[in-house]
């Protein structure tokens, strides 16, 4: 098992993520990755270059069972790597980190495993499958 470093939760308020992207009042909620205010983040692979900074709350198509059963909701970013950390600084930011020391990550785990938050209901995929035996028995 790997050890252990610093992690994060993220909470966020999408509907003003979104406003605070877009610049725009008249919208509301979670876009849809088919709606024209996403194009941008959806540049043509090979062909457009991504334009955006700042990330855009979106309501993937659930095509994986993955993202189903995750009930998944998404940031999807635009060029600048560390907007989110510069939103969460911002004055009367809807946008908290709450970082989880690395000392604690361990202990974090096995409260969620008690909840029956496991890798596998998390990620119901072989990947998923494989850090949960790694983590239960990879130790030994």
């Amino acid at each position: 098992m790997k050890k252990p470093r610093n992690a994060a939760v993220w909470m966020l308020d999408p509907s003003w993520l979104n406003r605070q992207t877009l610049r725009d009042t008249y919208l509301s909620g979670v876009m849809l990755p088919e709606w024209k205010e996403t194009d941008p983040w959806f540049p043509r692979p090979f062909e457009e270059a991504l334009h955006p900074k700042m990330p855009l709350a979106i309501d993937p198509p659930h095509v994986a069972r993955r993202v189903s059963v995750q009930r998944s909701h998404f940031t999807i970013h635009g060029t600048d790597r560390n907007a989110l950390d510069k939103i969460v600084e911002t004055k009367d930011s809807r946008l908290v980190k709450i970082v989880i020391p690395k000392e604690a990550v361990v202990s974090v785990l096995d409260d969620l495993e008690t909840l029956g938050i496991l890798e596998t209901t998390v990620f119901p995929n072989l990947e998923g499958l494989s850090r949960e035996l790694v983590r239960k028995w990879g130790a030994q």
